[in-house]
């Protein structure tokens, strides 16, 4: 028994005696990676690494080294890339919030000419004056209502056509 032991003891003192340490295994791969010929580049967004051989201390073999590549654009199915899209979703929104900002100009007008059309107390004069100010109005809120829906229709259209072209979904933020 007494011998069982002893032999587990000095079998646990070898294994512990010739394990590496978490630093040496560093220490190695450190070393490993300076002596590496060859870095890996990323190249841009979305695109596959490249390995590119880095020039050594040899002046003769730094002329070989060849040169790194340009960063890759990405583009939809169409050849159109992000920034095309970005501008294209912008404008549509600025068009979006141009026409909710006449239609709500309109709107208060309107508000306005029949709050006038109350207040006033000519009978005659504001009927023939204040109505067909009121009238045209109205037609320009209808026109403004019809603007806002063709701009909300053409962002909607954007977005079905960047899903279509293959872009990513985020080019439409």
């Amino acid at each position: 028994m007494k011998k069982g032991i002893f032999f587990l003891l000095c079998l646990t003192f070898a294994l512990d005696c010739f394990s590496q340490s978490i630093a040496d295994v560093a220490r190695k791969e450190r070393e490993r990676q300076r002596t590496s010929q060859s870095k890996i580049v990323v190249v841009g967004w979305g695109t596959t690494a490249s390995t590119i051989k880095t020039p050594s201390a040899n002046p003769a073999t730094a002329a070989d080294a060849p040169t790194v590549p340009k960063p890759l654009t990405i583009t939809d199915n169409k050849g159109r890339d992000e920034k095309f899209w970005r501008t294209t979703f912008q404008n549509a929104r600025e068009d979006v919030k141009r026409a909710e900002a006449r239609l709500e100009i309109l709107d208060l007008r309107l508000k306005g000419l029949n709050t006038q059309l109350l207040q006033q107390s000519d009978i005659y004069n504001r009927e023939n004056r204040i109505g067909a100010e009121t009238t045209a109005a109205q037609q320009a809120l209808e026109g403004a209502r019809k603007d806002l829906e063709q701009a909300k229709k053409k962002v909607i259209d954007l977005e079905d056509e960047l899903r279509r072209s293959g872009g990513p979904a985020g080019w439409a933020r």
